[in-house]
């Protein structure tokens, strides 16, 4: 259970001052016991944790219950599939105090003790330097107030919840500073091709996000794609199509197929690896198109 790993890594936390730690989980009562009320932070007053009825939570939610419960005036945020170094917070809240009122982002990167899951063809892991567009929460501090003035987390919002509240924030005049040396690492987990694709079908609802902060389009590529892959991913399938009726368009294909084919480094061995897995990371791909074109049509509006 990834949780513990968390836990025992902000147990290990060398920041001095107090602190606490709210958790809210869906875990049933003997797991939570187990977990969460016999750990060593419980026991020392540090740990709080609340839990909801599974199915009738969400990440905006139960966010916003655990910040609520807190008593600080910093508000600082990870996710359970995170380690964080041990002077996480130390590096966090001393930014924090550097830049009063702002928002603070810490750097994300794949866990060091998985490198070796990255060799699977289908991994999800996270790798952020501050500042990125997308604020993730994985490692991210809010101050108390600002947090208040915009209420919170926006719970209409099935994903990307994160990105719409550093807009808001920003809306407010609120800078968010960089924290690079407050690190955080992300787990890395193999997954089936089917399971990835399950995985990423959340993200057809990051066109509610578009349609809600229009602003955020002037991050995206031209304006309308969610990042680059999903741009190439376009053009290889425009290729694909329309190479078929007029044989210039097969050359759409080619800016991804060169990607495609370095994605494991330059050496012939790393090509001929991602020569074999690209036919799965195509389907990856346009699955991920093809969810956010399905969710454009329900918010009625455009991203892909």
């Amino acid at each position: 259970m990834r949780l513990r790993w968390l836990l025992n890594a902000l147990e290990e936390q060398t920041f001095e001052e107090p602190w606490e730690l709210v958790v809210v989980h869906t875990y049933a009562a003997d797991t939570a016991r187990r977990v969460l009320t016999e750990h060593p932070l419980c026991a020392r007053g540090r740990l709080l944790h609340f839990p909801v009825e599974p199915g009738t939570g969400s990440p905006a939610s139960q966010r916003n219950i655990g910040w609520r419960a807190a008593r600080a005036q910093l508000i600082a945020f990870t996710d359970d599939d995170c380690r964080p170094e041990p002077d996480w917070l130390d590096r966090l809240v001393h930014a924090a105090r550097q830049n009063a009122g702002a928002v603070c982002q810490g750097a994300t990167r794949p866990d060091p003790l998985e490198s070796a899951i990255l060799a699977a063809p289908h991994v999800r892991t996270m790798h952020v330097e501050p500042v990125g567009p997308y604020a993730q929460t994985c490692n991210i501090l809010y101050p108390r107030e600002l947090l208040e003035r915009l209420k919170g987390f926006d719970e209409r919002a099935v994903a990307g919840e994160d990105v719409g509240l550093s807009l808001r924030a920003r809306g407010l005049g609120r800078s968010i500073v960089p924290a690079p040396e407050a690190l955080v690492h992300h787990a890395i987990e193999a997954h089936s091709l089917p399971g990835i694709i399950r995985q990423n079908l959340k993200w057809r609802h990051l066109a509610y996000l578009v349609k809600r902060h229009p602003e955020f389009r002037e991050e995206l590529p031209l304006g309308l794609f969610w990042d680059r892959d999903h741009l190439r991913t376009c053009a290889l399938l425009a290729g694909l199509i329309g190479g078929y009726r007029w044989r210039p368009l097969l050359g759409l294909v080619l800016p991804y197929v060169h990607h495609a084919l370095g994605r494991r480094g330059p050496g012939k061995r790393a090509r001929i690896v991602a020569a074999i897995e690209m036919p799965g990371q195509g389907i990856r791909q346009i699955a991920e198109v093809g969810g956010l074109a399905a969710g454009s049509a329900r918010n009625r509006t455009l991203v892909l």
